[in-house]
């Protein structure tokens, strides 16, 4: 009797070894297929350009930060409560003049709105800036547009 339990003993001692291989080869497995898996998304993903396109939107995002920069600096610049008026003037048409060369036409509302400047004012440097022929403008649907002079 003592040798039939140890027989039965060993043979599920040999089922038990036999299941925990089968499952060490299933996990084998389903790694492989996980591995083949991945290489195909990086392939196609290699494949449609989507690299480039990514790290060229990450170049521009890294343009953009530095320009929010400029304009914070600029911006922080002109809030000082001691600052000689012609050289707030100066900072006023620099931040107009990165406007411009950001947005190509604006008018003066749309610019008071970026600066956060009075309308009055907005439109008193547009007129300055035009007159010392920097700037030129257009009336387009009762709007006056400007840009740089070409």
């Amino acid at each position: 009797m003592i040798e039939f339990l140890g027989s039965r003993k060993l043979e599920k001692e040999k089922m038990d070894s036999l299941t925990e291989a089968e499952k060490i080869r299933e996990s084998q497995k389903e790694q492989s297929l996980n591995r083949r898996i991945e290489d195909l998304i990086s392939k196609k993903f290699d494949e449609s350009g989507m690299h480039e396109k990514m790290n060229d939107m990450n170049f521009m995002m890294e343009e953009l930060a530095e320009k929010m920069d400029q304009l914070m600096i600029l911006n922080k610049s002109n809030c000082r409560q001691n600052v000689n008026p012609s050289a707030r003037k100066l900072r006023v048409k620099e931040m107009i003049t990165l406007m411009f060369q950001q947005h190509g036409s604006l008018s003066a509302p749309q610019l008071c709105k970026l600066l956060n400047l009075s309308r009055t004012r907005c439109s008193e440097y547009l007129k300055e800036m035009e007159n010392k022929g920097v700037l030129e403008s257009e009336l387009k649907c009762r709007k006056r547009f400007y840009r740089f002079r070409q």
